[in-house]
C-alpha cells in the first residue's frame, strides 16, 4: 500500500501513536468540514441571541426610576450590559473550543493498525489502537439529505474481543474509508494470517 501524506496537524497528533519502524500511515481521517459549520452556526446563533436578549432587556429597563445621579444610565441598565456581555463572550469562547475539539478528532489507518485520537474536551483526551487483524466489521451510517448531499456518515469499524468499537463521526467519503480500511485488513491477514 502507498503511504498516506499527513496534513501539518496530523502530523501533531500521530507522535501521540505508536508506529514500528516498518509500519506506514494509509489515511488520515479528519471529521468533515460540515460539522465545523455546524459548530459555528451555533456560536453564531447563540451569541447573537445573547446580544438581543441584553439589547431587549436593557431598552426594557431604561427608564428605571433607580437612575444614577441626574440623567446617567441605570444600575439595572449597566448591569444587563455588563451580564450580557459576559454571557456573549463566554458563547464565543466556548464556541472556539467546540471547534477546536472538533478539528482535534482524527483517524489513522496504517499497514498494522487503526489510531483514534479523540478530544472529548480540552484537558480530556482519549487514544486508542486497534490491530487490524482485530476488525471484525466496518459499518458505515449516512443519516439525513445533509449526510447524503456533503457525502459524510458515522463510520462504525466493530472489533473483536471486549474492546469498545470505534466510532468516528461526520466521516467524509465515509465509503471510501471503509474500502480503505478493509483493503489494509485483508493485506495485514494476508501477511500475518488471522
Amino acid at each position: 500500500m502507498e503511504e498516506a501524506k499527513i496534513s501539518a496537524v496530523g502530523q501533531r497528533y500521530l507522535k501521540l501513536i505508536e508506529l514500528d519502524t516498518n509500519e506506514k500511515v494509509v489515511c488520515e481521517l479528519r471529521k468533515h468540514p460540515f460539522g465545523l459549520f455546524l459548530v459555528y452556526s451555533i456560536g453564531f446563533i447563540v451569541s447573537l441571541a445573547l446580544v438581543l436578549a441584553t439589547i431587549f432587556s436593557a431598552l426594557l429597563f431604561r427608564n428605571d426610576p433607580l437612575e444614577l445621579g441626574g440623567g446617567g444610565q441605570s444600575t439595572v441598565v449597566v448591569a444587563i450590559t455588563v451580564v450580557g456581555m459576559i454571557l456573549t463572550f463566554l458563547s464565543l469562547v466556548m464556541t472556539a473550543i467546540g471547534a477546536f475539539l472538533y478539528k482535534s478528532n482524527v483517524v489513522f489507518v496504517t499497514t498494522d493498525k487503526v489510531a483514534q485520537v479523540l478530544y472529548t474536551s480540552i484537558f480530556n483526551r482519549k487514544v486508542s489502537q486497534l490491530v487490524l487483524g482485530d476488525v471484525q466489521d466496518i459499518t458505515v451510517e449516512q443519516k439525513g439529505p445533509f449526510a447524503r448531499i456533503f457525502n459524510f456518515g458515522t463510520l462504525v469499524i466493530e472489533t473483536a474481543g471486549e474492546q469498545n468499537n470505534y466510532v468516528f463521526t461526520y466521516a467524509p467519503n465515509p465509503y471510501i474509508c471503509s474500502k480503505i480500511i478493509s483493503a489494509a485488513h485483508e493485506q495485514n491477514i494476508a501477511r500475518f494470517g488471522n
